[in-house]
């Protein structure tokens, strides 16, 4: 059973997220959501896209919570970094999260290779379908038998 994740791999978990985003509210938010789902060794933050981009080039990570508007480097920019640059973070651990995702953006980032998008504001219940979307497929053994 596809919840049964938790139960399994709960105190087994060596998954870390990352949140980069430069509302205060909207980290807290994201850090109780993830708290809450209970996979995740560690949960770190970044309050704009060039920490955030700095902490990506140095640690690898199975889910990356990311706004597009951003000071120092928007999430655009981090996206285009991911896709072009070799390190230990792909795409396929991106969710955008973000209050305004125009079409333009929207092309371009799917182009890059992202498939998860939630606009703010958002419930715990978007955020969950999200998360565990993107951990099948990296962190697929969440999802294995305990």
């Amino acid at each position: 059973m596809e919840d049964d994740f938790l139960e399994s791999k709960l105190m087994k978990s060596k998954e870390d997220v990352i949140i980069i985003d430069d509302e205060q509210s909207v980290i807290d938010l994201l850090e109780m959501f993830c708290e809450e789902l209970g996979c995740f060794r560690n949960i770190i933050t970044a309050k704009d896209g060039s920490i955030g981009a700095t902490k990506l080039k140095n640690q690898s990570f199975s889910l990356i919570l990311l706004d597009i508007n951003m000071p120092k480097k928007s999430g655009e920019e981090i996206i285009r970094e991911l896709k072009t640059h070799k390190g230990p973070n792909t795409v396929d651990a991106v969710c955008v999260t973000s209050g305004q995702i125009n079409k333009g953006f929207l092309g371009d980032a799917i182009e890059n290779g992202v498939k998860n998008f939630l606009v703010k504001p958002f419930t715990k219940e978007q955020f969950n379908e999200k998360a565990k979307k993107i951990l099948k497929v990296t962190a697929p053994d969440l999802f294995t038998g305990s």
